[in-house]
């Protein structure tokens, strides 16, 4: 945090010029005592730039977004009476086309997903309806063919071997075979 005190005395203006500069960007902008740093790096530019001959460009500042610099450097444009330029605005322009592109990529990636995944979906659609008819027609071929039936000999001999099995219980023999 800077001093606004030590920032009248590096760029000459007064301590309610700084606050006026600030009055966009901070609720506290009437009783504040200290400035951030990047405040006060926009601060001292727009005085130099407001001061010297040559260009009025003001360089961009890490650490604050780019629509409170640009309120800043307005405010300033307004308070030193001159008409600065902020270095950042085309720059601005550009990374919001950056950004609008960037989302409509993730648009298309988006689209481009789901018609995959339709497509997947589709295939195992496909799979599934194939699965079921296989087993409808499995069961269609079971139920068509006819079962072999046991021979009349084949019921008699089990039937004997039951009563066997019976009688020797009742018994208590073991059976015969």
């Amino acid at each position: 945090m800077v001093k606004i005190i030590d920032i009248c005395q590096e760029t000459n203006l007064s301590s309610d010029d700084v606050r006026l500069i600030l009055s966009d960007i901070r609720e506290d902008w009437e009783n504040t005592q200290t400035v951030t740093d990047a405040e006060a790096d926009l601060i001292r530019q727009s005085a130099r730039a407001a001061l010297s001959e040559g260009s009025t460009e003001i360089t961009p500042v890490a650490d604050m977004p780019l629509d409170k610099q640009n309120s800043l450097i307005n405010n300033a444009s307004q308070v030193l009476g001159q008409q600065l330029i902020f270095g950042i605005e085309q720059r601005v322009e550009m990374a919001l086309a950056v950004d609008k592109l960037t989302n409509q990529i993730i648009l298309n990636n988006r689209l481009i997903n789901q018609q995959d995944l339709a497509a997947q979906m589709a295939i195992q659609d496909e799979s599934v309806k194939a699965e079921f008819m296989q087993a409808i027609n499995t069961l269609q071929r079971l139920v068509n063919t006819p079962s072999e039936v046991p021979k009349n000999s084949d019921i008699k001999d089990f039937s004997e071997a039951v009563n066997r099995v019976e009688q020797s219980i009742e018994l208590g023999k073991k059976p015969r075979r």
